[in-house]
C-alpha cells in the first residue's frame, strides 16, 4: 500500500441512533476534491467502544465532476476520540483505497490518511 493523500476533515453532523451512530464530514482530499461522506457506526459490544461500519462517499472535482464510493470497515472510540479503517470502493474508477481515519467527537476535527491498496 502506498500513502497517496493526508488531509483535515471536519464532522458536521452526529447523529446518536438507538443501534448505530450515524456521521457526516468534509474536506479537502486531495485528487477527490472536496469530499461529502458518511459513516454508519454499529456497536460490536455493550461499551459502544467497537465495532463495524458502513458508509458512503460523494465528491465535487475542480473540474465540476463528481466522484462516489461506498466504505466500510471497523472502527474503535476512547472517551471521545475515534479511530476508524476503512476499505473505500470508487465507483467509475480503478481505484481502491485504504482509509485511516482520526477524529474527535467533541472538537469535530478529524485527519484522514489514505493509501491505494492496487499496485504501481
Amino acid at each position: 500500500m502506498k500513502l497517496i493523500i493526508e488531509a483535515e476533515v471536519t464532522l458536521l453532523q452526529v447523529q446518536m441512533q438507538e443501534s448505530e451512530i450515524v456521521l457526516s464530514y468534509e474536506g479537502d482530499v486531495g485528487k477527490y476534491g472536496h469530499v461529502f461522506f458518511t459513516h454508519h457506526l454499529i456497536p460490536s459490544n455493550a461499551e459502544e467502544t467497537k465495532g463495524r461500519l458502513t458508509g458512503f462517499a460523494r465528491t465535487i472535482l475542480a473540474d465540476g465532476g463528481s466522484v462516489r464510493g461506498t466504505l466500510s470497515g471497523i472502527w474503535r472510540r476512547e472517551g471521545s476520540k475515534f479511530r476508524v479503517h476503512s476499505l473505500d470502493d470508487v465507483i467509475g474508477l480503478p481505484d481502491q483505497n485504504y482509509v485511516d481515519i482520526s477524529f474527535d467527537i467533541l472538537t469535530k476535527r478529524g485527519s484522514v490518511r489514505l493509501f491505494s491498496v492496487l499496485d504501481d
